[in-house]
């Protein structure tokens, strides 16, 4: 659903749990009766099963599907995800002027080119044998 005015006025006397959510790469706000982790795996092409056999073993599921997804994942306290696409900086600003959610962001950003690294390092010396 497009973010909107009328819609954040609505939405602050009729649910007080707008804020828990996804927020798309294009903008688009997604509800999710089901928790962060389900919401992401269902915009996914992939069964569940199938994706938690695509996560690896040493991380986190919720930061993979956020990486994954790139969606910016929202609640009342505060919000998770990558860096945000204009569309995503735009929706998050509205919500957060509304009062549906607070300042608080946590960027994932470096900590996901950190796992990465780490994991290209891991998977260079597995190939070379270099178990140093």
């Amino acid at each position: 659903m497009k973010i909107t005015e009328e819609l954040l006025n609505e939405m602050k006397i009729k649910d007080e749990n707008f804020s828990d959510g996804l927020i798309k790469p294009d903008g688009d706000y997604v509800r999710i009766p089901r928790g962060h982790l389900h919401g992401m795996m269902e915009l996914l092409p992939w069964t569940e099963n199938e994706i938690w056999k695509m996560i690896p073993d040493d991380d986190s599921p919720l930061f993979w599907l956020i990486e994954k997804t790139g969606c910016v994942l929202t609640d009342y306290n505060n919000s998770i995800g990558m860096k945000m696409t204009p569309a995503q900086q735009t929706a998050f600003d509205m919500m957060r002027k509304h009062g549906v959610l607070t300042d608080d962001y946590y960027d994932l950003t470096k900590q996901r080119e950190k796992v990465r690294e780490a994991r290209e390092q891991k998977e260079n010396k597995k190939r070379t044998g270099n178990n140093s």
